[in-house]
């Protein structure tokens, strides 16, 4: 029998979370203001917003969540972390020559890509984050929704790109018209990224899945001449029966 006290601890700090994360969804959804999101006066300088803006990254990291078990809560610590993100993002746009030594933490600095300008590549990255917590978690509409905004900011990233595609494909993986689709746009998207084998793994994923063995034995030797220590080869190989 589990000890009463850790129980109660348990709960009350649940319920704590609960109450701080409702209460900062109920402000980003009240405002388009960057400084409200991010709980400021429009006065603060430049080390105080990215010192609230560390503070909150944080505090909404996806993985802070997913263990809690609580999907709604999840998806609301989400939203607030794009908002925050769309926030610091607007800020730096305003202060532009202010703010050229100032990237969001604690993401890696991006370059600007050619047709994609860094502020839309941050958000992008953001959007593709978070993307991927729900795939993990299982959620196929929301992360085609956060993918299909993430490709809408930044188009130029092939693994945006096949992850998206996939999406649709896991959606609807029957339908000869998505199946068709999704061979298309991960073709797409190896030429996009030659060079980056999480392309290739999504790609030898979707053609084990639709028996497509010459695309699977291309995807996973792609893999092997890119990271032959890929954690998940050997698992690709033996299910491609290679």
């Amino acid at each position: 029998m589990g000890n009463p006290d850790e129980s109660d601890d348990r709960a009350s700090r649940l319920g704590r979370i609960q109450t701080i994360v409702h209460e900062d969804y109920a402000r980003i959804q009240s405002t388009d203001d960057p400084y409200i999101v991010l709980n400021l006066p429009p006065d603060t300088d430049l080390e105080q917003v990215r010192g609230r803006y560390e503070r909150y990254e944080r505090f909404y990291r996806a993985e802070n969540f997913q263990r809690l078990g609580d999907m709604d809560l999840t998806r609301k610590a989400l939203d607030i972390r794009r908002a925050i993100g769309r926030a610091l993002v607007e800020i730096q746009s305003e202060g532009k020559k202010a703010l050229n030594t100032f990237a969001p933490p604690p993401e890696p600095r991006r370059t600007e890509r050619p047709g994609v300008n860094p502020d839309a590549a941050a958000m992008g990255d953001i959007y593709f984050r978070d993307g991927l917590t729900y795939l993990r978690l299982g959620d196929f509409n929301a992360a085609r929704d956060v993918l299909t905004r993430a490709v809408t900011y930044d188009p130029s990233r092939g693994i945006i790109l096949a992850n998206l595609a996939y999406t649709h494909f896991k959606l609807n993986p029957t339908s000869r018209e998505v199946v068709d689709e999704t061979g298309r746009l991960l073709t797409q998207s190896m030429t996009m990224e030659p060079d980056n084998p999480e392309v290739f793994v999504i790609c030898a994923r979707f053609a084990i899945n639709t028996q497509n063995a010459a695309m699977a034995r291309r995807s996973i030797e792609q893999i092997e001449h890119l990271r032959p220590d890929h954690p998940g080869l050997g698992r690709l190989k033996a299910r491609a029966k290679l």
